[in-house]
């Protein structure tokens, strides 16, 4: 794997495509077209980067996300409960999401050594086993 490379981003949200977006491309199995190549090429990548994350000892802290229908925006009574269904692509995010985080962590902390203040979880002898 190649060394990560710093650069500033501007993020245009409205070309990039959202995670049903990836999800509606996921089941048709005979597309070929870019986008769909490029979303099985980046799926591939995120479930190998979770795989290793998970071999390392990450914990998979994951619950299902509960959305609250209200009777309307001045009572605010719940009428009804939804479990939002997690999708394979919310982990494709999720896993390039924790990939960028760990890289700005990693680059912090070789620019600023002294001062970067960052979490660093020390497994002892008995846990590392």
């Amino acid at each position: 794997m190649r060394k990560p490379r710093s650069a500033r981003m501007i993020r245009e949200t409205s070309v990039l495509p959202t995670a049903a977006v990836f999800q509606m491309t996921r089941p048709i199995r005979n597309r070929q077209d870019d986008l769909t190549k490029s979303i099985r090429l980046l799926n591939s990548l995120a479930l190998k980067l979770k795989a290793r994350r998970m071999a390392a000892g990450a914990l998979n802290l994951a619950s299902p996300e509960v959305k609250i229908h209200l009777d309307s925006a001045e009572s605010s009574d719940p009428i009804d409960v939804e479990q939002k269904e997690m999708r394979e692509t919310n982990s494709l995010v999720e896993e390039f999401m924790l990939l960028a985080n760990i890289s700005v962590a990693k680059k912090i902390q070789e620019t600023f050594p002294q001062t970067a203040v960052l979490r660093y979880v020390c497994l002892s002898e008995n846990e590392h086993h």
